[in-house]
């Protein structure tokens, strides 16, 4: 009996305990993106050392990070549920070295569990070795959001997440919601997840890139990044991008047009499904893929008879001809200048053709490569607008 109302005594303190370790809100900084970008000494090779020697590299600079938080002190039920960025920058000789140097300059506890954007500079993507050392951090970093969009800034990532957008307080809603909202499909969204399984993988991946127009003073998206062996090797084009969505058979929403009797037909699409088929001749794989698109006419000219089926059957037909010759000149730019394969085609190969995979996946760039890769694209168009 006496044992009973001791264990009753522990359970009742303990209900009433009260948290721990409690800190309260505005003692933290919620991180809300990350910039990282070459230091000034970021080609300065270290002596040589042995591994069980000081290390006398603190004060290198070979990378600066730039970290932005929301402004907690203008938050409140009068002020609005967004607040301004301020900022927090450092140098460091890592990843690890740049958090514990900004950690020391502000006066909150730094958290990065709400972090949406991550922005990798374009000359950082030029330094394969020292890109692994910051995937390597990123990887082992439980208490980053796996979900945050990853970016390429063309440029030094502190001019875009200092920029001041027109219609949102803050950078990383502006880019995030530029990298949601796209309603021509001319982003490549990539999660911290899929960047960071891609790169482990083969050190391959196509990341969204943006630049800033130095003369309307704007920030927008601009195409991707082709990332090959931890290094950047070139971009494709917002065109390329909507192509590459094609052919991954994840088109939201497309737009494109075509001239007709000197006419240019406006037409928005988006994916139905993708179809591939591949067989192996002679060591060479064939692949023939097969894209269904479903559309709606936007704009043609008002004497247009498109009361007649075939007169719309002959624009799509146009549009099947020039997306298909459009998606085959992409597929040989990323054949033959990047060896790189962001149609995902391996990974088809690797899920549904175990076989030829085994036999490839040792030398996949160069078996991708040499691949003949076949797109076949079918439109219907359904609705031609309500005028009709």
């Amino acid at each position: 009996m006496k044992l009973k109302k001791i264990l009753l005594l522990v359970l009742i303190c303990c209900t009433f305990t009260g948290c721990w370790d409690k800190v309260e809100i505005d003692r933290k900084s919620f991180i809300s993106v990350i910039g990282v970008d070459v230091g000034e000494q970021i080609d300065k090779k270290p002596k040589e050392v042995k591994s069980d020697d000081p290390y006398n590299g603190v004060n290198v600079k070979r990378i600066h990070v730039v970290l932005g938080s929301p402004d907690i002190s203008k938050l409140g039920p009068d002020k609005g549920g967004t607040a301004e960025d301020i900022y927090i920058d450092t140098d460091a000789y890592s990843m690890e070295d740049a958090i514990s140097k900004a950690s020391a300059k502000t006066s909150r506890i730094v958290k990065f569990s709400h972090t949406k954007l991550l922005v990798l500079s374009s000359e950082i993507l030029q330094h394969p070795d020292t890109l692994k050392e910051i995937v390597d951090y990123l990887q082992r970093q439980a208490s980053l959001d796996r979900m945050m969009d990853v970016v390429i800034a063309k440029g030094k990532t502190e001019d875009y997440i200092k920029y001041k957008p027109k219609t949102e307080k803050n950078v990383e809603s502006y880019i995030t919601g530029l990298i949601e909202d796209d309603t021509g499909n001319a982003v490549l969204p990539v999660t911290l997840n899929k960047f960071l399984v891609s790169l482990n993988e083969n050190g391959n991946i196509a990341l969204p890139a943006m630049e800033v127009d130095k003369d309307k003073k704007e920030l927008k998206m601009s195409g991707a990044g082709i990332i090959e062996g931890y290094k950047l090797k070139g971009y494709l084009s917002p065109i390329q991008t909507v192509n590459l969505q094609i052919l991954k058979g994840k088109l939201h929403e497309g737009k494109k047009a075509i001239y007709k009797d000197g006419h240019p037909i406006d037409v928005s699409f988006n994916s139905t499904g993708r179809k591939i088929r591949v067989k192996d001749v002679d060591g060479k794989l064939i692949f023939n893929v097969y894209i269904n698109l479903e559309g709606e006419l936007k704009e043609y000219y008002i004497d247009s008879n498109l009361d007649s089926k075939n007169e719309l059957n002959i624009i799509e037909n146009d549009f099947n001809k020039s997306l298909k010759e459009e998606c085959e000149q992409l597929i040989r730019i990323t054949q033959n200048e990047y060896q790189v394969d962001p149609a995902e085609l391996g990974e088809y190969v690797k899920k549904y053709h175990p076989q030829i995979w085994s036999q490839k996946k040792n030398n996949w760039p160069e078996a991708y490569k040499n691949s003949v890769i076949n797109v076949n694209v079918t439109t219907n168009i359904r609705r031609i607008g309500v005028s009709k």
